[in-house]
């Protein structure tokens, strides 16, 4: 157990210092608002192709490929429990309506790449990084279908759903690659080490990002009120409970359950501040949000951890 808690603690403490470097070179002003775009094209273009490349031909059981539909199903049932409360609470809460779309897309969608992959790659390896494309699918699509729906409804815009953000270089990679592997096809070895490579930024980049979002958004402004300890509790308590207790009804156990519930408990999306602007909703609520999670599930994680190393 206490080997399990010091582990959970490295793991945590790693990401914590490359967020920490971010930071500090935001404060330096050694990254800037428009090296934004570039990190986030190189991570979600180059890194993550080249992640879902590596992981299905060097990594992926066929087992887990013939139960794709079970385990894209855990996390959808979640999402959708947890987006259901969402609204409910919004309502018991009065959220102001400019603020509701971002409420309940910070309740039930987290951040599975730039924050959950690291995590969850330095808790549990690289076994763990097939559940976690099987939550992002999941997770990425019901963020550019209903959630980007609430976010312009709270901006009163048009409430359209971009179906382009649907074909992310991820999702194309995985589309094409699962076909292929299953098919037979073999990749030379050249590929295979440049996809590992390339695919080996998408840690560092991520938290330095995460790292610079704190210091953009300025910790010290940061306030707790009634809405946002709702989103805390959503994101830290009620999100997680209701991915175990499926995980638990169905019989999913081990590493797999261990990653859905740590992905389950990541920060709020970043994406989500960039569309609530565009959107014309309330996008320094939003951003208030994703800081004070990401801050908090540093200190949520090991205990999660620990938790279902427990159950498990």
């Amino acid at each position: 157990m206490l080997e399990t808690l010091l582990h959970s603690l490295s793991a945590v403490l790693v990401v914590v210092i490359m967020a920490c470097i971010g930071y500090l070179f935001g404060r330096k002003g050694w990254m800037k608002p428009e090296h934004k775009g570039l990190i986030v094209k190189l991570i979600i273009n180059v890194g993550m192709p080249a992640l879902c490349f590596h992981n299905v031909f060097d990594g992926m059981p066929r087992t887990e490929l013939a139960s794709a539909g079970y385990l894209l199903g855990i996390p959808l049932a979640a999402m959708a429990v947890t987006m259901a409360l969402s609204l409910l609470l919004a309502k018991l809460l009065k959220i102001e309506p400019r603020r509701r779309g971002g409420f309940v897309v910070m309740c039930s969608l987290s951040n599975t790449i730039f924050v959950g992959l690291p995590m969850c790659r330095g808790l549990f390896g690289d076994d763990a990084i097939v559940y976690v494309m099987f939550f992002y699918i999941i997770n990425t699509s019901l963020f550019w279908t209903a959630g980007n729906y609430m976010l312009h409804a709270s901006g009163g815009g048009e409430k359209h759903v971009k179906l382009k953000k649907l074909l992310s270089p991820p999702l194309i990679a995985l589309g094409v690659c699962i076909p292929l592997f299953l098919a037979g096809f073999e990749p030379p070895q050249l590929m295979l080490d440049l996809s590992s490579y390339l695919s080996g930024i998408i840690t560092p980049l991520g938290m330095l990002y995460v790292g610079y979002l704190l210091c953009e958004s300025g910790i010290r402004n940061l306030r707790v009120d009634r809405g946002m300890a709702a989103v805390l509790a959503m994101r830290f308590v009620a999100a997680p409970a209701v991915t175990l207790l499926l995980c638990k009804l169905v019989g999913f156990s081990g590493i797999g359950m261990s990653t859905f519930v740590i992905e389950s408990a990541m920060p709020v999306m970043t994406q989500a501040v960039v569309v609530a602007g565009s959107a014309n909703a309330d996008e320094t609520y939003v951003a208030q949000g994703m800081s004070l999670t990401t801050l908090a599930c540093f200190v949520v994680t090991p205990l999660l951890m620990l938790l279902t190393t427990v159950l498990n």
